[in-house]
């Protein structure tokens, strides 16, 4: 099969992952934390492009690897951005449909258990480290910690797909 008649998906994560794991090569992060930021950033592009919230200004090349780097800059405890100047706020959802699926979202991380859910809220809300986590909860290490961040970040996946399945 050749590289144009690929599923999209594929291609691009071919496409741009080596560089990627150069460029975190270069700021002194291992192949593994690479991996782990890119399918997080993979995952939040296809949730965002199923969504129909994708808006790209530059190529879906550009748009992975700035949103993997930002993940993996948050993984490792760093800021990605600074933080929002006095004054302003997130955005409050603006329509019942975005309460909707705010609430179907938190319905998925209830039901994926009180585990995966104090991990993810301690990793994207609390920004704990991996390595924190990995104490926290008694994981041998980072890779253990990771492993589950990603089996619970599945279970959550999983919860959701099951849920628009009947709706």
């Amino acid at each position: 099969m050749s590289r144009q008649k690929e599923d999209p998906i594929i291609y691009l994560y071919r496409d741009s992952f080596p560089d990627f794991a150069r460029m975190i090569r270069r700021m002194g992060g291992s192949l593994e934390e690479a991996k782990d930021a890119f399918h997080d950033a993979l995952l939040i592009y296809m949730e965002k492009e199923k969504a129909g919230k994708l808006h790209l200004h530059s190529s879906p090349k550009a748009y992975l690897l700035g949103t993997a780097k930002i993940c993996w800059l948050h993984a490792q405890g760093k800021e990605a951005a600074s933080p929002l100047p006095d004054g302003f706020e997130a955005p409050e959802p603006e329509d019942e449909a975005m309460e909707e699926r705010e609430q179907s979202l938190l319905d998925s991380l209830v039901r994926s258990g009180r585990k995966c859910m104090q991990l993810l809220k301690a990793f994207y809300y609390d920004h704990c480290s991996i390595q924190d986590i990995a104490v926290r909860f008694g994981f041998n290490g980072r890779r253990s910690a990771t492993v589950q961040k990603h089996k619970c970040l599945e279970k959550v996946r999983e919860e959701i797909r099951s849920t628009q399945d009947y709706a």
